[in-house]
This record gives C-alpha cells, sequence and structure tokens, in this order.
C-alpha cells in the first residue's frame, strides 16, 4: 500500500520535494497546501513542472485535514512565521497525522522552545503521530555525518561543523545589511545579529543532536557572533560595503560537552581575503575533528556548476522525502536524527 502525502507550501524546496513524491512509486500524492493565492486552483503537476495529476492546490488547512493523509511533508515559512507553523504542526499531529517538517525551529524542538516542544509531544501522544525535523545545515550536515565520522577518532577536543558560503552574489539589501550587520562597523549594534543570541541560537540544535548521538551530555550553549572589517570598498549584489565596515563573519554556537567542545558555525563573507583563515577551506560544507586522528570532511554541492542555492534546497527536499518510511514505522513519538532509524536514499 502507497503513503498518502500532503505537501504543504510550494516555494524553493517543498516545489522540489512535491516532484519527488509526484514521481515516486511508492508515494501518493492526495494534497497540495499553498500561500500564494496565484496558485489556488492549480494542478500539482503545474507546480512540479509535471503532467497534471488531478490533485487541485488549496490554501485552506481545513481542507488538509481533511484529506486524512498518513504524512505531511511540511514546508511553511517557519522563519517568518514561526508561531503560525507551530500551530500548524500541532493541529495536523493531534489530528493523528504525522509530519516531516524542514527549517531550523524543527530540528530539535526542545533545544529552540521547551514550551513548544512539550505542545508537540502532546499533539503526538494526544494523535498517535509522529513529527520528525529535517534538513541540511542545520538538520543533516552534522547531526548525520558527525556521530558517523566520530567512528575513525580515538580521541578528540573539539567537533566544528561548518557551513562556508560567499554572500557576495546574494541580493537581499534587507538580510545582509539590516540583519546581518554587512557594511556596518563591527561594533555596532543596530542589525538584529549583532546579538551573539540571536546569531547563533539556530544553530543550537545541531550541538544538542550531536552531543546527544555521541552520549555526550552539554553543559552549556555559548553563542558568539564574530567579524572581520574590509580593507577595501566592495560592490556586491546587495549593494556597498565601505572600507572598515563588516565584509566577512561568522555566526555559531559552542557546546561545553566537557569531554569535548561541539562548535556549529555559519561562515560568510563579500570576498574571501577580507579574512583568508575563514574562507580557507572553500565554499560547502566542512566537519573537522581536532584530535587522533585530526580530519576535516567536506560536501560541495552542484560540483558541475549548477546554482549553489538550487542544490541546497533540492538536497533538503529530497532529506524530506526520504525519511518517510523510517517515520512512519518509528512509533507515536518525536523523532530528531540522533535517534531516527537509519534509512537511505531511493535511487532508482
Amino acid at each position: 500500500m502507497s503513503t498518502r502525502v500532503v505537501q504543504w507550501a510550494t516555494g524553493a524546496t517543498g516545489r522540489l520535494a512535491l516532484r519527488a513524491v509526484i514521481d515516486s512509486p511508492d508515494l501518493e500524492l492526495v494534497g497540495v497546501r499553498v500561500y500564494d493565492t496565484a496558485k489556488v486552483g492549480t494542478d500539482a503537476g503545474k507546480l512540479a513542472d509535471r503532467d497534471p495529476t488531478g490533485i487541485i492546490a488549496t490554501d485552506s488547512a481545513e481542507e488538509v485535514l481533511a484529506l486524512d493523509p498518513d504524512i505531511v511533508l511540511y514546508m511553511g515559512r517557519v522563519e517568518h512565521d514561526p508561531r503560525g507553523c507551530f500551530a500548524d504542526i500541532i493541529n495536523l499531529l493531534t489530528a493523528g497525522i504525522d509530519v516531516i517538517a524542514t527549517g531550523s525551529s524543527f530540528i530539535d524542538t526542545a533545544a529552540f522552545d521547551s514550551a513548544r516542544h512539550e505542545a508537540i509531544v502532546g499533539a503526538c501522544e494526544m494523535g498517535g503521530s509522529t513529527f520528525l525535523g529535517v534538513g541540511l545545515f542545520p538538520g543533516f550536515w552534522g547531526e548525520a555525518v558527525a556521530p558517523l565520522l566520530s567512528r575513525l577518532a580515538f580521541d578528540c577536543e573539539e567537533i566544528t561543523v561548518r557551513e562556508n558560503l560567499s554572500y557576495a552574489g546574494y541580493p537581499s539589501t534587507q538580510l545582509l545589511f539590516d540583519i546581518m550587520g554587512y557594511g556596518h562597523p563591527p561594533d555596532s549594534t543596530v542589525p538584529l545579529m549583532s546579538d551573539p543570541s540571536r546569531a547563533g541560537g539556530p544553530f543550537n540544535s545541531t550541538a544538542t543532536i550531536v552531543a546527544k548521538a555521541l552520549g555526550l551530555h552539554v553543559a552549556a550553549l555559548e553563542p558568539y557572533r564574530e567579524v572581520a572589517v574590509t580593507d577595501r570598498e566592495l560592490n556586491v549584489a546587495a549593494g556597498r560595503i565601505a572600507a572598515g565596515t563588516v565584509g566577512a563573519m561568522k555566526l555559531g554556537v559552542r557546546a561545553d560537552c566537557t569531554a569535548l567542545t561541539i562548535a556549529v558555525e555559519h561562515v560568510t563573507w563579500m570576498a574571501p581575503d577580507v579574512e583568508p583563515a575563514w574562507s580557507e577551506a572553500g565554499e560547502g560544507y566542512h566537519i573537522e575533528f581536532e584530535g587522533q586522528p585530526s580530519l576535516r570532511c567536506s560536501l560541495r554541492l552542484g560540483i558541475h556548476g549548477e546554482e549553489h542555492t538550487e542544490m541546497g534546497c533540492l538536497a533538503t527536499a529530497m532529506h524530506a522525502v526520504h525519511a518517510i518510511p523510517a517515520v512512519r514505522v518509528a512509533g507515536s513519538r518525536v523523532l530528531d536524527l540522533a535517534d531516527v532509524g537509519a534509512f537511505v536514499g531511493r535511487l532508482t
């Protein structure tokens, strides 16, 4: 019997997940929930660049509940409306529908907000349903790969999980300047992420899940934000960055696990020579173990020149789709990637 699936949201990642569900011989698409009113009434196949499916997109959460699917792939706007998205998920779980969600707030709900975590636990108990949060970074690279690499270690003092990216081609002035703080003096408190707790908080979940997978206790979480200034004017897609203002930054969290430290960080720059030590490993995803043996494991998506962001969205979508069988047999509970059963991708 095939698994009945609803795709919730069809943005950059949701559209790719929708396509994978339509193409899968083991999954039956039964509904699509959209936010854009222009998409309402559109066949799912058109939204996913596929042939017509007969499944028509709706913006009604009540209609999704009435479909009684086995599972919802939830890819709503959690970064913009976390409260509303958590409410959606609790309603789905209470109705007995399993949920796999993407977004940093969902990777370890206990690390994000203990009250919301307890609400999700209660919804799973009431509905007999299962919840799992997945992603790429956070939501895969550290949580799934770092514990695997620990099999190679004799001893270790520090594990660093890192995403390295150039933001020179990213056009969002609001995100890069107003929120992150590019183009501001290094000591400015105006940008939202000048507060280390806001800058590093989204990475708490990766650190807590890696620690859990390794059988370690997190004694303390320390968020941090480090910046480097450019010695020359930079003209990038988001605008002009004056000399003497922030041209590279490192956002993250350090988890003190007594025996070792787990650092999870997002490193970005507007030119690689602003802080060469931060960009020397190149763009991509890196895990480093300081110990015996010391090691660096790297992942790069789109090795044939594909657009990096699209490849990241595709990887995130497929992680969610491939997790469906593991979630369906896991029992009624809140899962994370430290305790979900091992699963692999179906590649044929």
